[in-house]
């Protein structure tokens, strides 16, 4: 049931519980429940607005130095980072930006140095939300 409800909040997250509801087989009030403990359990993370008007650029991280903490309270300081993941294989962090200009990410990069190199890539176009 979750799976299905997921599915349905992914298309349409504004629609009402009872609207949900009505998709789902379960009364409003039952999908409120069921959305309140995806919250609760960390299956859904945050509600957000992504925003169409700004520039994204996707940094893969190389730390030089083992200060994870620190890294990672840098990026939570940061109203730029969209995203930011631990990874493994190349790298050791993916971070996602979204910037209103190109002086946001020389700023950001230029921060990053005290942590270790970067890659950048740029979003050319979203092909699916």
């Amino acid at each position: 049931m979750s799976r299905t409800l997921l599915g349905h909040l992914g298309r349409d997250a504004r629609a009402s519980w009872q609207a949900l509801g009505r998709q789902v087989h379960l009364t409003g009030q039952a999908v409120a429940t069921r959305v309140q403990q995806m919250v609760d359990d960390g299956t859904i993370r945050r509600f957000t607005v992504v925003r169409g008007d700004l520039r994204r650029y996707f940094v893969t991280v190389f730390m030089d130095t083992p200060r994870f903490d620190d890294f990672e309270a840098f990026l939570q300081a940061r109203d730029e980072v969209e995203s930011a993941s631990k990874i493994a294989g190349e790298g050791c962090y993916h971070v996602v930006l979204a910037c209103e200009d190109d002086a946001t990410l020389e700023t950001f990069t230029q921060a990053l140095l005290a942590f270790g190199r970067y890659k950048v890539a740029s979003e050319m176009r979203r092909v699916k939300d």
